[in-house]
C-alpha cells in the first residue's frame, strides 16, 4: 500500500513477502480493494437500478412497483413496471401485459389471454396471472385498460414493496448496507482521485444520495398481480367462486369453513319481481301499490307504493308458503321532497297480517325490525342510525334463520349502510309479501327465498364440520366481497360455530399455524371472540377488545417464554381480512396482517413448538376456555356481533405474500 507524500511523490509502505506469503499488510490491501470493489459495484448497480426506474417516467410512461407474485416468473414482487398509457388500442391482444383497475381501484396487472369483440364492435378482455390456476372473473372492457407495460426492472422496487408489505427485517438492514457501500464508494473515489479521504463527510454524501434515490423510487405506487374480483354488481361481470378457492387451496389449507353456504338444496327461491309485467297486488287500506316507469334500477318499470299512513298499500301472495327461515331482497328508490309519511316498509305476512317487515324511517334516519300482528307494527330489536339514500337505488336483505331475524342496508356497489338484528319467533309461516309505509317510493328486483335453520357449517377441505348454535343468520351478504357466496351473521348474544377435536388442527403439536379470516363489526362494545382453539395453557385465537383487533398465540406447557399477541385498531361497519402467522420454532414469533399487510409482531427467545391442545374450537364466541391479553378466561361467551366469512386454517406458517394474495383475492 502507498501513503500520499505530495502531488508526485509515494513512498511504499508495502512489507515484503515471508516464505512466499504475502505479508499481512499485502492481505488488508487486497481485503481493501475487494471491499472497495464490492461497495462501489453495490452503490452503481443500486443507483442504475433506481435511475432506470425514474428515467422512463420523462416520455410520460408510469412507474409502479409490483406487490404480489402472480404474474412470475415474469414479473415478481419489487419489481418496476413502466406503463405506457398512450398505445393504439387496436395493438392490445392475447399476450399483452396491461394495468387496469381492480376491486377498491387497486391497479391490477395481468396478461390478456382472450378477446372478445361483439356485434356492436365493442372488445372485452380475459386476463389472466401467469402463475395463477384460473383466469380472472372479471372481464376488462378496453377502456377500462389503463396502459400497456412496456419494461421491467428487476428488485428497483423491493425496498418499496418491503416497506410496504412490513418486511422491516429486510429493508433495515439493507438500507444500513446500502448507505455504508455508499460512503465507502465516495471516499474511494476521492482516494484514487485527489489523494485523500473524507470517511465521515463520504457517509454523509452517501446517505444523501441514496436516500434522494431511493426516496423517488418507494414514493412509486404499486401494482397488485393477483386475483381480481368484480367491482360493484352493476355492470356486467360475471361472478365465479372458483378464484379465491385456488389461491387459498394453492397453500394447502387443511381446513376452511366458507360460512353461509346453505346445504345442497336448502334454499328455494319462492318468488321473484322484476315489475316488468306489473299484475297480482291487491291493494289495502287507504294505499294502493301500482306499477310504473318513472324509476327502474333494471329494465325500464317497477312497483310503485303510494299514498300516506301506515297500514295500507299492496300485497301478494308468494304461491308457496314460506315457513320458518327466509330471505328477501329487494332493491328500494325514494325520491327525495317527498311529503307526508317518511317511512318505508317491506316484509312477509301471513292471511292475518302478522309477521316481520323492514322499517327504514327517512325523517329520523333510522332503521329497525317491526312486528305485524293483525297489520300494526311494534319495534322488535334495535334501532340503528341510519341516513337512507334518497334519489337512489339501494338495497334492502330481512333475513330470518329460526328466530334470529337480520335487516341490512347495502349500497349499490354491495357496501354495508346499516345492519340490525332481533330475537322473535311468534310468526313461523308466511304467504304474502307485502308493501306498507308512508308515501312514494319504488320498488324493484324482488326475490323471497326460503331457506332452512342451517345446522352444519360444512369444512369443505376436511371432515372437520362446524354446528351452528343460538340462530346464526347465513346467506348474508359476503364479507369477502369477490368469492361469489354468503356470509353468516352473528348476533352478539349466543350464535357460535363449535368445532370439534382433530389430529390435523389441534390434539397434535406444530411448529407453525396460520387462521385467516374475513370479518365485518357491528360494534365493538366489549371483548369478541372472532375465532379461537385451545385453553388458557395451549391455544390460539383472534379478537376484539373494545375498537383493538388481537391475534395470540400462547404454549404453557412447553414452557413459551412468553405469549404472542400483536394488536391494531379498527372500526365498525368496515370490512377486514385478518391472518395471523406462527412460527413457534425458526423465527419464534406470530405476525398479524390486516388487508394483506403486516401490522406487527411478537416473539419469544426459546424454541419450543406450539404444544396439542385438546380443548375444542369456536367461530365466533368462546367455547370453553383461552387466553387474552389480560390474563385467561373460562367458560363460554364474548360473542361477536356481525358477520364472518372464509375462516381458513394452514399448518405452516404463511409468509406475506400469500397473506397479501388472499387478501386481494376476497377484495
Amino acid at each position: 500500500m502507498t501513503a500520499v507524500v505530495g502531488a508526485d511523490t509515494e513512498v511504499s509502505t508495502a512489507e515484503p513477502e515471508v516464505d512466499g506469503q504475502p505479508s499481512t499488510s499485502t492481505r488488508r490491501e487486497r481485503f481493501l480493494t475487494v471491499s472497495r470493489f464490492m461497495a462501489m459495484t453495490a452503490t452503481f448497480t443500486a443507483l442504475w437500478l433506481m435511475l432506470f426506474s425514474l428515467l422512463p417516467t420523462l416520455i410520460g410512461w408510469d412507474a409502479m412497483v409490483v406487490s404480489s407474485g402472480s404474474m412470475g416468473p415474469v414479473l415478481s414482487a419489487g419489481d418496476v413496471i413502466h406503463i405506457d398509457g398512450d398505445y393504439p388500442a387496436e395493438t392490445l391482444g392475447s399476450g399483452s401485459i396491461v394495468t387496469f383497475d381492480g376491486p377498491r381501484d387497486m391497479p391490477i396487472t395481468h396478461r390478456i389471454v382472450a378477446v372478445d369483440r361483439t356485434a356492436d364492435g365493442s372488445v372485452a378482455f380475459q386476463t389472466k396471472g401467469d402463475a395463477n390456476l384460473v383466469a380472472d372473473s372479471a372481464v376488462v372492457a378496453a377502456a377500462e385498460v389503463n396502459g400497456v407495460a412496456r419494461l421491467v426492472v428487476p428488485f428497483a422496487g423491493l425496498p418499496s414493496y418491503w416497506a410496504g408489505t412490513g418486511q422491516w427485517f429486510k429493508l433495515i438492514p439493507f438500507l444500513i448496507l446500502m448507505f455504508l457501500a455508499a460512503a465507502i464508494t465516495i471516499d474511494t473515489i476521492a482516494f484514487y482521485v485527489a489523494g485523500w479521504v473524507l470517511w465521515s463527510g463520504g457517509l454523509i454524501r452517501g446517505v444523501a444520495v441514496l436516500s434522494i434515490a431511493m426516496a423517488l423510487t418507494m414514493s412509486l405506487p404499486s401494482t397488485s398481480a393477483a386475483f381480481v374480483s368484480t367491482s360493484d354488481g352493476s355492470g356486467s361481470f360475471e361472478m365465479t367462486t372458483t378464484w379465491l378457492v385456488d389461491a387459498i387451496d394453492q397453500d394447502s389449507p387443511v381446513a376452511h369453513w366458507r360460512l353461509g353456504e346453505p346445504p345442497s338444496g336448502a334454499s328455494t327461491v319462492v318468488y321473484t319481481d322484476d315489475f316488468e309485467s306489473f299484475g297480482g297486488y291487491t291493494d289495502f287500506g287507504s294505499g294502493t301499490f301500482v306499477g310504473s316507469t318513472a324509476q327502474a334500477r333494471s329494465g325500464s318499470a317497477s312497483g310503485l307504493k303510494t299514498s300516506n299512513n301506515d297500514p295500507n298499500g299492496g300485497w301478494r301472495s308468494l304461491g308457496t308458503p314460506v315457513t320458518g327461515s327466509f330471505i328477501v331482497d329487494v332493491w328500494v328508490y325514494r325520491p327525495s321532497g317527498f311529503g307526508g309519511g317518511s317511512i318505508d316498509r317491506l316484509g312477509l305476512e301471513d292471511g292475518s297480517f302478522n309477521g316481520y317487515s323492514a322499517n327504514v324511517d327517512h325523517n329520523g334516519n333510522s332503521m329497525r325490525i317491526d312486528r305485524r300482528t293483525g297489520g300494526s307494527a311494534s319495534a322488535i330489536g334495535s334501532s340503528v342510525a341510519f341516513n337512507a339514500p334518497e334519489d337512489a337505488w339501494y338495497r334492502l336483505e330481512l333475513a330470518r334463520n329460526g328466530s334470529s331475524i337480520t335487516l341490512t342496508a347495502y349500497d349499490g356497489g354491495g357496501a354495508v349502510l346499516a345492519t340490525t338484528s332481533a330475537v322473535d319467533g311468534t310468526t313461523t309461516s308466511f304467504d304474502r309479501f307485502v308493501v306498507r309505509g308512508g308515501w312514494d317510493y319504488y320498488i324493484d328486483d324482488l326475490t323471497v327465498t326460503q331457506t332452512s335453520t342451517v345446522g352444519t357449517a360444512v369444512d369443505r377441505i376436511a371432515t372437520l364440520d362446524g354446528q351452528y348454535q343460538g340462530g346464526v343468520v347465513t346467506g348474508v351478504v359476503d364479507v369477502a366481497t369477490g368469492d361469489g357466496d354468503t356470509a353468516a351473521a352473528f348476533d352478539g348474544v349466543d350464535d357460535i360455530v363449535l368445532i370439534g377435536d382433530s389430529a390435523l388442527i389441534n390434539t397434535t403439536t406444530r411448529p407453525e399455524r396460520t387462521v385467516e379470516l374475513w370479518f365485518e363489526a357491528n360494534s365493538l362494545t366489549g371483548r369478541q371472540v372472532l375465532y379461537e382453539e385451545g385453553g388458557g395453557t395451549n391455544g390460539i385465537n383472534i379478537y376484539l377488545d373494545g375498537g383493538v383487533l388481537y391475534g395470540t398465540a400462547w404454549s404453557n406447557s412447553t414452557g413459551w417464554s412468553n405469549s404472542l399477541i400483536v394488536s391494531t385498531g379498527v372500526t365498525a361497519g368496515t370490512r377486514y381480512h385478518v391472518g395471523i402467522s406462527l412460527d413457534a420454532v425458526t423465527a419464534r414469533s406470530l405476525e398479524m396482517y390486516v388487508d394483506g399487510v403486516s401490522v406487527g409482531s411478537a416473539t419469544k427467545t426459546d424454541a419450543a413448538q406450539w404444544n396439542a391442545h385438546t380443548d375444542d374450537g369456536a367461530i365466533g364466541a368462546l367455547n370453553s376456555g383461552t387466553r387474552f391479553h389480560d390474563g385467561t378466561a373460562g367458560g363460554g361467551g364474548f360473542h361477536f356481533d356481525g358477520n364472518i366469512d372464509e375462516v381458513v386454517l394452514y399448518n405452516t406458517a404463511l409468509p406475506a405474500d400469500r397473506i397479501l394474495n388472499h387478501a386481494n383475492a376476497g377484495r
